[in-house]
């Protein structure tokens, strides 16, 4: 019988990549995700955003971010976190901020054509907040990062039968600020003084180093 030996220098198996957990139902971060072609999972983190304030408008979006990291890890069997795996759960939170005041997802048409009525015309900043948390395979946090990200982003101004047909032809109430600039196919916002992806929801330039360096992708 021929026997076999493993080499004693081999080096040893990789521990196998942590599971992805996007924290939002946002259509272009799930979009981002997929281009990057990172396996993952979407959850809703049950918060009360609107209860989340502060004086600060980006202090505020910071913590709406981090409560919806933290509403996961805390809950890992109501957002079926995996067992004896590690997890990389991925946290986000934006909004468009002029002066004092922001501009989130609006309640209905109405709402969002005031927003579109007062955005348009006029450079806003564009803020997205990243909360992602690693946990090891004891469900505990490793490793924490937070970030903010500002973008300064200019609209058109529509005249009334065109934003109209824009209130008319999507759903903006799923959209920070009423508009999207990957999905909605309109030439509403004519400049972008920053990160592209920072507008759709998920800046890359925060979250593509901590994927690389979870060799989650190359």
């Amino acid at each position: 019988m021929k026997l076999s030996f493993a080499s004693r220098n081999a080096p040893p198996p990789e521990p196998p990549k942590p599971d992805v957990i996007l924290a939002s139902q946002s259509i272009g971060r799930r979009a981002l995700l997929e281009k990057l072609g990172v396996r993952f999972r979407s959850v809703v983190a049950r918060i009360d955003e609107e209860h989340i304030t502060d004086k600060n408008p980006e202090t505020m979006i910071k913590k709406r971010a981090a409560a919806k990291a933290r509403e996961v890890v805390a809950h890992p069997r109501v957002y079926t976190l995996p067992e004896q795996r590690e997890a990389l759960i991925v946290a986000a939170d934006s909004m468009a901020i002029i002066g004092a005041k922001v501009y989130g997802k609006p309640v209905d048409r109405e709402d969002a054509r005031t927003m579109i009525k007062i955005l348009m015309g006029r450079t806003h900043t564009f803020v997205t907040a990243v909360s992602i948390v690693l946990l090891g395979i004891d469900g505990k946090v490793k490793k924490t990062w937070e970030k903010s990200v500002s973008t300064h982003v200019t609209l058109q101004k529509l005249s009334p039968v065109e934003l109209d047909s824009y209130i008319a032809r999507f759903d903006l109430t799923r959209f920070s600020a009423s508009y999207a600039i990957n999905d909605a196919p309109w030439d509403l916002v004519t400049k972008i003084d920053g990160s592209y992806t920072n507008v759709i929801g998920l800046p890359f330039e925060v979250l593509l180093p901590i994927l690389r360096q979870l060799k989650i992708i190359l």
